[in-house]
């Protein structure tokens, strides 16, 4: 499981970083609606790692929950990393700061620090529903297989 972990949630950090730092490179860094795009490679990269971890794992008797768990492992390594870099990144680029506390109703209490922790906890809870759900639905692929 660690090894599909890590492999994954690597993937998905270099995919997080790049694509924000590509939208920034082209100015589109503030437009906060493209974090949508993030949903989406979260969401393929734990599709992956689940169908791989599934395919060794095929059988077990407490499948679900061991699957819930991978998926969160890997969203996990995906995801600290990158709520580090934006929390240095929002840290030494002030413009953007204020852009996203201008964007929030509750922008005057965003800082780097709980900016970064909002995307950390969004990540947590596309992971633990998206983990569950893909993970009925690689079984139930297997189950029609068979």
């Amino acid at each position: 499981m660690q090894t599909i972990a890590f492999r994954y949630g690597l993937w998905m950090f270099i995919g997080f970083t790049g694509f924000f730092l590509l939208m920034h490179g082209f100015g589109l860094s503030e437009k906060s609606y493209f974090r949508i795009l993030n949903g989406v490679i979260h969401l393929g990269f734990l599709w992956a790692a689940l169908r791989d971890w599934s395919q060794y794992h095929h059988g077990d008797a407490n499948e679900y929950p061991s699957g819930v768990v991978a998926g969160m492992f890997t969203s996990l390594v995906g995801i600290i990393p990158f709520t580090v870099f934006m929390a240095i990144f929002l840290s030494y680029n002030p413009a953007l700061m204020v852009s996203i506390q201008e964007q929030s109703p509750i922008g005057e209490y965003f800082n780097p620090f709980t900016s970064s922790l909002f995307i950390f906890v969004e990540g947590l809870a596309i992971s633990l529903i998206a983990s569950y759900i893909i993970i009925r639905i690689v079984e139930a692929r297997h189950e029609q297989t068979l």
